[in-house]
């Protein structure tokens, strides 16, 4: 048995007094006879802050499979992108004039067996509005081609690319909507020589918020 450093003086005093006044009775060791736990318990609620605007994606993987890709000389791999959310549990009033969100997608190099590797311009994508809400003022980005299509848009995931936006975050809001959805359809591009084995990339999703300036 423990004691705190102020109960064990106060035995102490209790102890020399004890035997100051017996003089010669003998010291007494204590015994434990039982003992028994107490569960301590609180319930703290939230607390009402000013709210936040936060990203969840449902799900940590997307599987590619091999597809027709029309062309002999590449070979062709689709998956989907899981669903994306966002959502916005601010007041309307604190969320400042002229701003916008929008989420955007960049991808890492595909790795392979004994070094091999796929650069991120071969993975394109096509984002999907799921759930806008009402107002028209949530919008999916465009298509995104590989390098292994033609076209302006042929550039792949290097660099960050635009899933969705809301193109007024407080007017969103406003609506009485809270959270908006979005997917996309996934294409890997190669060439038809390319290495076989299991390959992987990480495609990071990033949400932001920033104010609109008028050019």
């Amino acid at each position: 048995m423990k004691f705190s450093k102020g109960a064990a003086a106060r035995i102490a005093v209790a102890t020399v007094g004890a035997l100051v006044l017996v003089g010669t009775a003998g010291a007494a060791f204590a015994a434990e006879v039982g003992d028994q736990d107490v569960n301590v318990s609180v319930d703290i609620p939230a607390v009402d802050g000013p709210g936040s605007l936060s990203l969840t994606v449902a799900g940590t993987s997307a599987t590619l499979t091999e597809s027709a890709s029309g062309n002999p000389e590449v070979r062709q791999f689709d998956g989907a992108l899981p669903t994306v959310t966002v959502t916005d549990t601010r007041e309307v009033a604190d969320i400042p004039a002229d701003h916008f969100w929008y989420v955007v997608g960049q991808a890492s190099a595909f790795t392979g067996p004994n070094g091999a590797s796929i650069s991120a311009d071969h993975l394109g994508w096509t984002p999907r509005l799921v759930d806008g809400g009402d107002t028209g003022l949530v919008a999916e980005g465009e298509a995104v081609a590989t390098s292994e299509d033609t076209g302006e848009d042929a550039v792949g995931l290097v660099d960050q690319e635009l899933l969705y936006t809301a193109l007024e975050s407080a007017a969103v809001k406003q609506s009485g909507e809270s959270s908006w959805t979005a997917d996309a359809a996934l294409t890997l591009k190669t060439d038809a020589g390319v290495t076989p084995g299991a390959y992987t990339s990480k495609l990071t999703l990033s949400l932001f918020e920033d104010v609109f300036t008028q050019p």
